[in-house]
């Protein structure tokens, strides 16, 4: 047993899951890390070791090393603390043919200066915002028909595609949103709300249009990022407000619904799009969805001609 010996000292979370899934050997640093009062591990099922996001981590990793029997690297959240994962396959004696147990590395994942994901957040929000300018002009101009502005404002979009190709990357290579889930994440939707209307109050222009905020002096939390949701709020509402009918109004408005466990959070645009053919943005749809599922909300969107069309967000409450 000298290996398992040398394993207790060593300071990453380890632990050996035989084929039935069940943990046979945690070392001392996953008892510290996971169990703190001291609860018994070994002959547990894995699925009641974790919570949440990091129970599906975890589980889809195992699941992937069984399938294929193959080395699998993985993100985990568990609270407030990130790991990277390593599981890997090993024979287990006495086994059925076929049947493997698996072995589990968590090392902490590198800490994310706070400093370098906002200014990721202020890059990406200005490429977003030239986009909208140029969708304006080339609009505006009757570019589209013109081989002049046509050529032009497409390059600057292609430019600006690339520019956000890379600031995806970034996203990445921080220790992107789009692959950490915290159950932990809460945010107030009120302040929200009014931080959203505040980043967006030059965007009226000349034509007219206005935006209204519908929101109760007190809702309950809700579970997500609020900087992320705050981001891809503004970016809907910039490019709604550009395309909106001359002298109307846009409305951001959010309550809650259902009763019970089906209490929810409803964060909801509306607006009236110059024409009713008015192509829906596929980034809309992208970046919300990136703010919302990887904490159990929904996205919808609903078009009724010339009375407008509304997008919705569905959150659960903490």
């Amino acid at each position: 047993m000298e290996g398992v010996s040398l394993l207790n000292f060593l300071d990453a979370p380890f632990m050996v899951i035989d084929p039935d899934g069940r943990a046979i050997y945690v070392n001392p640093s996953f008892e510290k890390r996971f169990c703190p009062d001291g609860e018994k591990v070994e002959g547990q099922p894995l699925v009641t070791l974790f919570e949440g996001g990091g129970r599906e981590a975890i589980l889809k990793a195992v699941a992937d090393v069984c399938e294929k029997g193959t080395t699998v690297r993985f993100r985990m959240r568990e609270g407030s603390r990130g790991f990277l994962g390593l599981a890997s396959p090993i024979e287990a004696p006495g086994a059925e043919a076929g049947r493997v147990g698996v072995v589990i590395l968590l090392n902490d994942e590198p800490a994310i200066d706070a400093k370098l994901q906002a200014v990721h957040r202020e890059i990406d929000e200005p490429l977003d915002e030239a986009m909208t300018c140029l969708e304006q002009l080339i609009d505006q101009t009757g570019g589209r028909r013109n081989e002049l502005f046509r050529s032009a404002v497409e390059r600057g979009m292609a430019a600006l595609v690339r520019a956000k190709k890379w600031t995806d990357e970034l996203d990445v290579a921080l220790g992107g949103r789009s692959e950490r889930v915290s159950i932990d994440a809460r945010f107030d939707p009120v302040r929200l709300i009014h931080d959203v209307g505040a980043r967006v109050a030059d965007a009226t222009g000349d034509s007219g249009v206005t935006l209204d905020l519908l929101v109760p002096a007190q809702l309950p939390g809700a579970v997500g990022d609020g900087d992320v949701l705050e981001a891809a709020l503004v970016r809907l509402l910039r490019l709604r407000m550009a395309k909106a009918e001359p002298g109307t109004a846009v409305t951001l408005a959010a309550r809650t619904l259902g009763s019970g466990a089906q209490r929810a959070l409803l964060v909801t645009v509306v607006d009236r799009p110059r024409t009713v053919d008015d192509e829906p943005d596929e980034r809309e749809p992208r970046s919300l969805c990136e703010a919302v599922s990887p904490h159990g909300g929904r996205v919808h969107t609903v078009r009724r001609g010339r009375a407008g069309r509304a997008t919705s967000l569905r959150l659960p409450l903490a």
